[in-house]
């Protein structure tokens, strides 16, 4: 089919599929829905009462570009995305009170309810995006800018609306990773 933007994130525009583009917090496996395995948060911490999870990322974690993920990138997600994303995230993060960055590495979600187990796996699925990437761009509009990931995948060429090709990275920082 079509395709006028390489964001998936906003309701403006048809995006290109980008499988493999973009990583999250955790990963989930295909045997037990509620657990979910770190990849770019290396470990996590959970209040004894739910009330809120820090994620402590990897340090090799880093976009396509060489630059290190940080805390600040996925508040920035978190943010941008319940702002200017599709519908589905204010939905989807609204029991989530704020995203703040404890350090470079070091992310926590406070929430507004104790009384959901699941919020700790969901903001896990969280999709990370960079926010040094977005700055100056306008991220609720449709765009054909070669996007910038995280993933074992970048968009290698295209040809506006009709094809894609994806290209595995050499230097995906995952790639030793036990949940690859």
């Amino acid at each position: 089919g079509s395709f006028d933007s390489f964001n998936p994130f906003i309701v403006n525009g048809d995006p290109a599929g980008l499988a493999g583009l973009y990583e999250t917090l955790t990963t989930q496996i295909d045997d037990d829905v509620m657990s979910e395995y770190g990849l770019i948060a290396e470990s996590m911490e959970v209040a004894k009462d739910n009330s809120w999870i820090i994620f402590n990322l990897r340090k090799e974690a880093h976009w396509q570009d060489g630059q290190p993920i940080t805390a600040d990138d996925v508040v920035f997600s978190f943010d941008i995305l319940k702002e200017k994303g599709v519908p589905n995230y204010r939905f989807y993060y609204a029991n989530v009170e704020k995203a703040e960055a404890l350090d470079p590495q070091r992310v926590k979600f406070s929430f507004s309810t104790k009384d959901n187990r699941e919020l700790p796996v969901i903001m896990g699925q969280l999709p990370v995006l960079p926010k040094h990437f977005w700055q100056g761009r306008k991220f609720d509009e449709p765009s054909l800018d070669v996007p910038l990931g995280s993933g074992p995948y970048k968009l290698k060429s295209f040809e506006a609306g009709r094809s894609v090709t994806m290209e595995r990275d050499p230097n995906y920082w995952g790639k030793d990773q036990p949940v690859n």
